[in-house]
Formats: C-alpha cells, structure tokens, sequence
C-alpha cells in the first residue's frame, strides 16, 4: 500500500529554463518567479467548475522570448509545442515521489502503473516460488529468505538512478513481500492447537494497523526514497514448524521445539514423545508418495475444494484490492482517506476471531463474502454522498473479514506436506485476479457503478461457493495426503 505515496501524481507544468536567469534578477523569490514564469509560458483555462486549469504537457513556445514580471501570452504571437526542457513539479504536498523523480509523465504517465503491475508479478512468482521451498526446506528458512529478498530489495531501491532499477527492485519487493506473509500464516497455523487456531487471524489485524498507521510517517516524510526506507525495517524470524519437521522425518528438532513451546506454556509431555510405531508409519507414507503441486488436483475432493478455493481467492483479491483502489476518493485529504480505508478492516478482523469460533469458519466466509457483495450492489442505486460512502466502507469491512478467514481456512484444509503449495498456489491466482483490479474500474467510463457492481456480484457468488467447503472448526489437522482426501466426509 505505500505505492499510494511512493508513486503519487503530481500536478506538473513545462519548464522554461531560459527564463531562470532573468527571473531572479528582477529579486523575486523562488515562488513568486516561478509563478510568473508559469502565468506567463503556459495555456490555461478555467473548468465548470471555475478553477484555472494549466496544461501539464504543452506550453508557449517562447523561444527569444525575453521575461519580465507579468508577462502575459497575449504579448507575444506564439503557437504552442510539446515539453521539450522537462517539467517543473508542484512540492506542496510531496516532496519527491517517483513521479517526479523519473518524469513520469504525459508519454510515460502509465509507468506509475506499470511498476505496481511489476510488483504484483513478483507476488506471483514469490508465492508460487517460496510456497513450494517451504514444503521442501522448512517455514523458517523460507521466513528468513522472503525477510532477506525484502530487506536487500527495500534497501537498494532507494539509490534507484532511473525507472527501470525502480521497477525492478519492485518486482523482488513484492517476490519476498506477499510470500513472508504466507509462510507466517502457515507456521502460525501449526502451532497452535484446533480450540485457538482463529488467534492467528491477529497476523492480519497486525496488517491492517500497519495500513492505517503508514499515513502518520507518510505525512512527515515526503520524500519517497526516505519513506521507503523508513518502512525496510527486519522483521521478527519463528522457530521451526515441528508439524514440518515431524512431516520430513526430523523428530529430534522437533522435539526440541515441542519441549520449548511446552516450557512456555507449562504443559507437561509424555515421554518418549514419538513412539516407534508413530515414526515407522510416517517413514512409509514419506516413501510411498513424495507430495508435489499436482496433489492438489490428483484426487477427487481435493481436486473440486482446490477448485473452489482459487475462485473465492482471485473473487477476495479481487474485490479487496478494487474496493481500495476506489475508496482512495474518500475526502479531498489523501493521508485522512488512506487512514479510513485501512482503519475499516480492524474491526473486521476483530469480528473474524469471534464469528469463526462461534459460527465455523465456512458459515463465517460466507457471511463475510455475502454482506461485501450486497454492499456493493447497494451502491448502484444510492447517490454520490455520505451515504454512499458508508455502505461502500460497509463492503470494504466485508471483504477484508473474507480475506483474513480464507487464510486461516485454506491453512486448516491442506495436509502438512502441501500445505505451502496450497497457500503459494490460492495467493497465485489471487493476484492474477488483483492485477485485473484496475482494469475492471475503466468500466465506470460506461457506467460509474459498473465496476461496484461486477465486484458485488462476484463476491455473492463466491458466497455461495463457500457452503460447499467442510467445516474445520475444532478439527485436527490434516497430515497425510489420505487424510486430506477424507478430511470432511461424514
């Protein structure tokens, strides 16, 4: 989310270079000459709604035109020509971003959006990438490679000398970014036990205070190399998943960090903690099948809940990043509105902990999927206002609580050995979907609600979907492929 500062549009004007020199010798300030210059080399017009509007890309040619203070266009005959000296940038209210460091304007003003679609890309190749490698090496190798991926790229991007760097620096952001995010869920899935596993549903509110609190320092640091920095802090690394370990035959680490987490949590084990028996069988089912992304679709069961899954995720990611993208029209102040659409889905994720206990986890997405879907078909037949606003607000709460759910319930329905994959494989084809986002809002060109409404009515049927997925609510999860087939037959 902090694209939304580092790669904000700035108003912009033709610069005059020439007239620099003779500017100043008149001793006017800095704004008062650049206004002047401004006045007296760019075409303006006044909008409907009486505002002067200056030209962003075309200026006076005013070639061995001399200044003076209230020079006026009228004064000279002159035609008008493209930027051909670069463009002066409005610091008002940023200092530097992308934009203006990279002239990302008129013929490159699509860049700004190119670079967040180079940013998704990386997501998609980390999640598939790192979902697989933490099945293979472990969730805390793969934690301490997306934090490193994160870190480097964080650092290195902000000596970018040109777009390209920029953009490419991007793409490995988002490489470790999304998929450290993934492993988190997945080790903090298996740690906890069935009667506390929607605790982990606090990983995504530690998110969505992140989102609200990003516009205090985004309000004080205005430079977009500063802030980007600010935000490249390490984060935290996890001890080992002992279901990994246990599941690629490594009993003694596991072992080791059963007996920690029981230390802390005063609970005494039985001794020895795997038996004989437990450690042959796992030894024959690692030998007889050694699990890949295909398991995913192999079997019948696990091949229609894959199936479902991927649909409500690319409807989720799809509709989340589209409601946010949309709702940034909040209020004329950019750092207030950012603040409102990220604050909205702390109570959502609070209300997540409480529903999926007392309501499963599937009647839960449903209802979360449902309540966006309507809101969002609701604003087709409510004016522009504060009302429209609100029922808009009311389906971004509603598909940030179906985010955080998916998560947790995508984690409870794979067994261990691919339960990386699975969650690689869902983020995947969510961004897919999230890339299409944007592009589903040039619809409004058409009809303003278009976009609103094709995003409600996804989300209520992907509503429905959800019925058909088992119930994990206070289930053990599941180990073995087998067992993953048969999780949820009665």
């Amino acid at each position: 989310m902090i694209s939304v500062f580092i790669n904000a549009p700035v108003d912009h004007w033709c610069a005059t270079p020439d007239w620099g020199p003779r500017c100043k010798q008149y001793g006017l300030s800095e704004e008062a000459c650049e206004l002047a210059q401004k006045e007296g080399s760019i075409p303006s017009n006044y909008t409907s709604d009486g505002e002067l509007e200056y030209a962003q890309c075309e200026k006076y040619n005013v070639s061995g035109v001399g200044f003076w203070p209230g020079i006026d266009p009228s004064n000279y005959s002159s035609g008008t020509m493209s930027c051909d000296s670069g463009w002066v940038y409005d610091d008002s209210q940023y200092n530097t971003t992308t934009v203006s460091d990279f002239d990302l304007v008129c013929g490159n003003g699509d860049l700004t959006q190119v670079s967040q679609s180079i940013y998704y890309g990386g997501t998609l190749a980390g999640s598939i990438f790192f979902g697989i490698l933490s099945d293979v090496i472990g969730r805390w190798w793969t934690l301490l490679l997306t934090n490193l991926v994160s870190l480097v790229s964080g650092v290195v991007i902000v000596f970018s000398p040109n777009w390209w760097f920029f953009a490419t620096m991007r793409f490995f952001m988002g490489f470790g970014n999304i998929p450290f995010k993934l492993t988190l869920y997945v080790i903090g899935t298996e740690y906890i036990g069935p009667s506390k596993r929607s605790l982990v549903i606090l990983i995504t509110i530690s998110y969505a205070v992140g989102y609200m609190f990003l516009a205090l320092p985004a309000y004080y640091i205005r430079s977009w190399r500063l802030l980007t920095l600010t935000m490249t802090l390490p984060l935290f690394w996890l001890p080992e998943s002992a279901r990994w370990l246990i599941s690629v035959g490594k009993y003694d680490k596991a072992e080791k960090v059963i007996t920690k987490v029981a230390e802390v949590n005063k609970v005494e084990l039985q001794k020895p903690l795997f038996t004989k028996e437990f450690m042959e069988e796992q030894e024959r089912i690692r030998k007889e099948h050694r699990p890949t992304g295909l398991d995913l679709i192999r079997t019948p069961r696990m091949r229609m809940r894959t199936i479902n899954l991927v649909f409500i995720w690319m409807v989720t990611g799809m509709v989340y990043h589209g409601l946010s993208l949309n709702s940034s029209n909040l209020g004329t102040n950019n750092y207030v509105a950012f603040a409102i659409t990220g604050g909205i889905e702390i109570p959502a994720y609070i209300m997540d902990i409480f529903i999926v206990e007392f309501f499963g986890r599937r009647l839960s997405l449903f209802f979360c999927l449902m309540l966006g879907g309507v809101a969002c078909l609701s604003t087709a037949f409510i004016p522009t206002g504060v009302a429209l606003t609100t029922v808009a607000m009311i389906g971004k709460f509603g598909i940030s609580g179906a985010f955080a759910i998916i998560f947790l319930y995508t984690v409870e329905l794979y067994p261990t050995n691919i339960r990386g994959i699975a969650m690689g494989s869902c983020s995947m084809f969510s961004r897919v979907a999230t890339i299409s986002a944007p592009l589903v809002l040039i619809l409004a060109k058409y009809w303003d609600p278009l976009p609103i409404v094709i995003y409600g009515s996804l989300s209520v049927i992907a509503s429905l979907s959800a019925l058909a997925l088992p119930e994990t609510r206070g289930k053990k999860l599941p180990e073995t492929l087998e067992e993953g087939e048969q999780f949820g037959m009665k």
